[in-house]
Formats: C-alpha cells, sequence, structure tokens
C-alpha cells in the first residue's frame, strides 16, 4: 500500500472556488479548496488569493496528516447541464409571462437570470429588442 504524504495530495486535482465577496468594506476575492474543509484564504484580487491558497492548502494537508486525520481527494463531478427544479406555480407563471414578453424560450430566460445571479461571465443569451438570439444548430434547422 503507497503511503499518501502531502506531495502526493497536492498533486490530485482538488476543485478550487473563487468568489469575490463584499463585507460592506470592499469587495475582496475568497478561494477556498471544495473537498478541504475551512480550507480558504481571502486576497484583494483573484490572482492573489489563488495563488495563497496553495500555501494554505499545504498547510491544512500537513495538519491534518499529522493529526492522523482521514483527508478527503478530490470528487469528480459530470454535470449534464439538466436540473429538475420544483416552484410554486406563480413563480412559475410569472417567469414564463416574462419569458413570453422578452420573445424567448422559459429555457433561455431562467438560463440568463440564473447566469446573472451568479454573475457567470457572459449571459449564454441576449435578450434584446423582442428578438429570440439564434444559434448556429438552430439557423440549421
Amino acid at each position: 500500500m503507497k503511503i499518501k504524504n502531502v506531495e502526493h495530495y497536492m498533486n490530485l486535482p482538488y476543485n478550487t472556488i473563487l468568489e469575490q465577496w463584499d463585507d460592506g468594506r470592499g469587495p475582496y476575492w475568497v478561494a477556498r479548496v471544495a473537498e478541504l474543509p475551512h480550507c480558504m484564504i481571502h486576497g484583494d484580487t483573484p490572482q492573489e488569493a489563488v495563488t495563497e491558497l496553495e500555501e494554505v492548502k499545504r498547510d491544512w494537508l500537513e495538519s491534518n496528516l499529522k493529526r492522523g486525520l482521514k483527508i478527503p481527494e478530490p470528487v469528480s463531478r459530470k454535470y449534464s447541464g439538466q436540473i429538475s427544479l420544483r416552484i410554486p406555480p406563480s413563480l412559475h407563471r410569472l417567469i414564463s409571462n416574462r419569458a413570453t414578453s422578452e420573445d424567448v424560450s422559459l429555457n433561455q430566460y431562467m438560463t440568463s437570470a440564473l447566469a446573472q445571479a451568479v454573475s457567470y461571465p457572459e449571459p449564454p443569451t441576449v435578450l434584446s429588442a423582442g428578438r429570440r438570439k439564434t444559434t448556429q444548430k438552430q439557423a440549421a434547422r
């Protein structure tokens, strides 16, 4: 059985989560390792937070190995792009009406709204002048 040391864990593809936070004193960036509880650091820039996270991760791993604690390994995630969501009928009606007024499908409207809610870099659909954005796949039909 191979002994798992700090270098073994440092080389694993852990999932890094980077978020911008604001506590009222101005925005800053928080980087954390998804699989390692409380393994996080903040920085003034995204790069600073991610760079410092490597040192924090090493310290976290060394401390937990020294104490004989189990260290979680990265979780492989595959996302289908499909979710099932139950919402109140009144909300369903409201977003359906908004999608209709924007001349887009309910799916496109919800995708755009969710993207905006999480500050997704580029909303996947463009809602403008009441016209539906046509993809190349749709145009080929």
